[in-house]
């Protein structure tokens, strides 16, 4: 008997050529494999009749007769061979950028010009038999309804009863669901080919579905999306509407990182919206949830999402929760969920496919294509008019730590492709993932050589800096070794592949391509380019050197390798540094790592031309409700709400229906709790009317929110307890309030412009657990009280502690990091506070008791009256921060600053430092009054315009105590003032 198995290797190439080649299920693919096995057995059966004619099936795969031609269609199927399957290698990926190698071509077969790095490539979608646990909710089996087969329990059961063998049949169960795994093909997906691969093949090995077909994800010529049955394959264009399973047991997957223009412009909603409304679809997210909102999610509702029912469709999914408003029709708008790569969100996000109750899942409501305006101006445009100062600025303000590490790193590589950058993680960077790639290729400081198609090899293509200055910037900023052991490392390895040395490749730029080995000598002319531009930057005889291959002749033959006086050889440098360091030893802005951390900005609109009609409040009520939950009052509560703003008791209310009492309290317990979640206060049956009168009166203030994203670094004060530090740019600004300012005063007079340097701030107030911590450490100048605060509360900012306090607390604390920490200076906080405003707050031209903690009995310009807290408030408990990611700027405790009084502007410095008299700076001996800034929890809100400038009276000096008077620090660079 002869062994019909094929090696692993060969079936997975022949089954590849099929599903490549023709549009065949994996049902088909079997039933090909069934009967090439049964002619197979055939022919060896009429061998063993026929002796004489018996031939060594192996020498017929073997041999071609030479009267046939070669076979040139890239189209045509060889059949695998049989003989025994060639020995394993050594994992490798390619750094040369030749045209993609089709699988079934051995290592022997390739050209000594491509660059085979002996390196093992690590998996890109790790833990992947957890990935497979994950999806176990969507592996049930329901009835085929075709198939039968013998149900033998039943069957034996029937016989052992009735004494009758009578066969049972029973419809043969099949997985639940077939899966459309739609594949984005925008050129920026290049860089997550192998991650896309792993999860297809993860799908399609583990049983979790009936069927499994990828699809592409495009465009064709009038810009129209489509899709084909082969990704990066020249087959025709089919309608979306393809996918659409009319027995509703199809499940929509696209794979994307939503950064293609489609999905800024709104291209592709219609396509959502339709596969939306008859079968579950949902988004992998390729990037992580942080950076979803720098993508074209952004132009919907970020929601939680919840399903009762399983399989339903997505427009019958439920909001949950409103996580970022948009000015969509949340209930018309195309709800998705969104997940990463991550286990324990896919199993998530499985077993909310699957219905079970407590499964929230996050998602966006996508606007529907009619109700979509596209922006102006994509984002896309905007980064393309940046000069390479604004484009390495832009990459480090929106980067992690771990991501600009990575981008120094590349940048003194010699040439740019994925296994080099996989192969830069793996010796040099361990700690990074496929996201911090990712942050480095969509950046805006890198293009691709090559023109970048569905079908193109990933790992063959050759990258370069947009500009060469963005190169010279990196390297300039980068650890000198780190960029020398680069270089020389890819260098080694590089030229040891192409067989050429550096030398050589230089003689090829004053010469041109021609012939079959052009790409090759393209790759060997971006080396020769970019090496000498980075010899360059490394000076000294590395310069030299780079000059001197520059003015060389062509080289016309091949050469044998340059000398050793040809290259220099690494030299350790030797040098004397002077440094003066002033007591504490004080870390400089170079030392510090910065997070990047997302926030929420709001900006209050005035419509002045908004009507409030109070004729019928109910209607009101109910449409905000509806906006907010999804749901309508029904009829007893809409009873309940009627005739308690008729100011009617239960019983009465009860009398004119046909309702209990008891029943009629139970639907307003919950009827309040309703209106509390709606209108962000504790409603009751008493003060009902009081809420909807506010209510109503602020709905000519619209609020407006978006995410924006800034970066910090994070002080570990121990015991759990963080100080977040935000970097505020430097920047230059108007000091003070125009003469046109509502309610302003002199002492906000004149304005003029200050120059601010870049500096660190607080993100909140100190918090009264970070009081405590620091209080805790060794005393410097005076003793601090473990817990002044009038108003408790871990996150509630500490108060009723003196200028004098504050000024210790940041002694103690630079003492113990290491750190320069100080009160802001009354210029720098202003600079702060206003983050590029001019309005008299950071929110506009008015504030509102929803953003702010402070007396809103009392109103500022186009204000309503809203909500007094009475206390002071949890640190960020608003929710919203101001441009620079800064919260609680405006209200709930005043902030002390380490100025001088002055009583107006007269004099002021310009440069932003703290303005004292005499220009005596020791603090120990400070006297007199300081600055207060931002308005308190009980202050009217002109007190807390970015402008007003406060003091308490004449017996009021620094060691004054109040229960609304905090403040929050700054780290600066520089002397400590003592």
């Amino acid at each position: 008997m002869t062994d019909d198995r094929l090696p692993n290797n060969q079936l997975k190439q022949l089954i590849s050529r099929l599903s490549d080649n023709y549009d065949l299920t994996g049902e088909d693919i079997a039933d090909v494999l069934w009967l090439a096995l049964k002619q197979r057995q055939f022919l060896v059966k009429e061998e063993e009749r026929h002796p004489s004619s018996k031939t060594d099936i192996n020498q017929l795969n073997q041999e071609k007769p030479n009267n046939i031609p070669k076979n040139k269609n890239p189209n045509h199927i060889s059949p695998p061979e049989l003989s025994p399957a060639p020995p394993k290698e050594e994992p490798s990926v390619n750094i040369h950028p030749t045209k993609a190698i089709d699988e079934d071509k051995t290592a022997s077969s390739l050209s000594e010009k491509t660059l085979p790095l002996r390196h093992p490539d690590p998996p890109s979608l790790p833990k992947q038999l957890e990935f497979a646990k994950a999806f176990r909710p969507l592996m049930r089996k329901v009835d085929s309804g075709r198939r039968i087969q013998l149900d033998e329990l039943e069957t034996v059961k029937r016989t052992a009863e009735e004494g009758i063998f009578i066969p049972i049949l029973k419809s043969e169960p099949e997985p639940w669901l077939d899966l459309a795994l739609v594949i984005d093909e925008n050129s920026s997906m290049v860089i997550w080919r192998n991650t896309i691969q792993e999860l297809k093949q993860l799908f399609e090995h583990y049983g979790i579905f009936r069927e499994v077909r990828i699809w592409g994800l495009t465009k064709d010529e009038q810009g129209k999306i489509q899709i084909r049955a082969k990704i990066g394959r020249q087959e025709r264009f089919k309608n979306p509407q393809e996918l659409i399973d009319p027995t509703h047991r199809r499940l929509i997957l696209i794979v994307s990182d939503c950064v293609a223009q489609i999905w800024f412009d709104g291209t592709i909603l219609s396509t959502l919206q339709g596969w939306t409304k008859h079968q579950p679809m949902a988004i992998i997210q390729l990037l992580p949830d942080w950076m979803w909102l720098r993508t074209g999610l952004r132009i919907g509702a970020s929601v939680e999402l919840v399903n009762f029912i399983p399989g339903v469709a997505n427009r019958n999914l439920r909001i949950h929760e409103l996580l970022l408003w948009k000015d969509i029709d949340l209930e018309q708008g195309t709800k998705i969920p969104v997940f990463t790569l991550n286990p324990e969100i896919a199993s998530l996000w499985s077993g909310f496919v699957a219905g079970i109750r407590d499964k929230v899942m996050p998602g966006f409501v996508l606007p529907s294509d009619s109700e979509f305006t596209p922006p102006p101006q994509s984002l896309q445009t905007q980064v393309s008019q940046l000069n390479p100062e604004q484009r390495v600025d832009r990459f480090r303000k929106i980067s992690s730590p771990l991501g600009r590490k990575l981008a120094g790193l590349l940048m003194a590589a010699p040439v740019i492709t994925l296994p080099v950058v996989r192969l830069i993680q793996k010796t040099l960077l361990p700690e990074s993932l496929p996201v911090h790639v990712a942050e480095v290729f969509l950046g805006g400081l890198l293009k691709p050589l090559t023109e970048i198609t569905a079908d193109v090899n990933a790992d063959g293509v050759l990258f370069d800096v947009m500009q060469d200055e963005i190169r010279t910037i990196f390297l300039e900023d980068a650890p000198y070794r780190d960029s020398q052991s680069i270089f020389e490392i890819l260098s080694d390895y590089i030229e040891k592949n192409i067989g050429k040395s550096l030398k050589e490749c230089v003689a090829l730029l004053k010469e041109t391509s021609t012939g079959e080995d052009g790409q090759q000598e393209n790759l060997e002319k971006a080396y020769a380019r970019i090496s000498l531009k980075i010899l360059k930057q490394f000076g000294g005889s590395y310069a030299e050197f780079a000059e001197k291959l520059e003015t060389s002749a062509p080289v016309k033959e091949p050469i044998s390798p340059t000398s050793e006086d040809d290259y220099p050889q690494l030299e350790e440098l030797t040098f004397e540094l002077a440094t003066i360091s002033i007591e504490p030893e004080i870390k400089t802005s170079t030392d510090i790592e910065l997070e990047p951390f997302e926030f929420e900005v709001a900006l209050i609109e005035i419509n002045q031309s908004a009507q409030i009609s109070t004729d019928s409040p109910l209607e009101m009520v109910n449409e905000e409700i509806l906006t907010k939950t999804g749901k309508h009052l029904n009829d007893a509560e809409q009873l309940v709400l009627q005739g308690t703003l008729a100011n009617q008791t239960y019983e009465q209310i009860a009398a004119s229906a046909d309702y209990s009492v008891p029943d009629l309290k139970n639907v307003g317990i919950k009827l309040w709790k309703v209106l509390s979640e709606v209108f962000g206060e504790k409603v009751t049956k008493r003060n009902l009317q009081s809420v909807l009168g506010q209510w109503a009166a602020s709905r000519h203030l619209t609020i407006h929110r978006h995410r924006q994203q800034g970066q910090c670094f994070i002080e570990d004060l121990g015991n759990a307890v963080q100080l977040e530090m935000v970097a505020i740019p430097e920047g230059s600004f108007l000091m003070g309030s125009p003469e046109d300012e509502l309610e302003r005063s002199s002492s906000e007079s004149p304005q003029h412009t200050v120059t601010i340097s870049p500096f660190y701030m607080g993100k909140y107030p100190v918090t009264q657990a970070q009081w405590q911590a620091v209080a805790a450490l060794p005393q410097v100048n005076r003793e601090l009280k473990r817990d002044p605060s009038y108003f408790k509360g871990a996150n509630r900012p500490v108060e009723n502690v003196s200028w004098y306090d504050a000024v210790e607390f940041c002694l103690r604390l630079s003492q113990h990091t290491g750190k320069s920490y100080r009160l802001s200076s009354e210029a720098e906080w202003e600079y702060a506070c206003r983050a590029g405003t001019t309005t008299p707050f950071h929110f506009g031209e008015t504030m509102t008791s929803e953003l702010a903690n402070y007396n809103a009995e009392y109103t500022y310009g186009a204000g309503v009256k809203g909500r007094s807290r009475g206390k002071t408030t949890e640190v960020g408990s608003f929710g919203v921060a101001n441009a620079f990611g800064l919260y609680d700027m405006h209200g709930n405790v005043w902030e002390w600053c380490l100025d001088d009084w002055h009583d107006n502007y007269e004099g002021a410095p310009k440069d932003g430092s703290a303005w004292f008299e005499n220009d005596n700076d020791n603090l120990s001996q400070k006297q007199g009054r300081a600055v207060l800034r931002g308005g308190s929890w009980p202050d009217v809100p002109n007190f807390c315009r970015s402008a007003f400038r406060y003091y308490y009276g004449s017996w009021a000096g620094r060691d004054h105590i109040l229960y609304n008077i905090g403040f929050r620090v700054v780290c600066a660079f520089g002397r400590i003032l003592q």
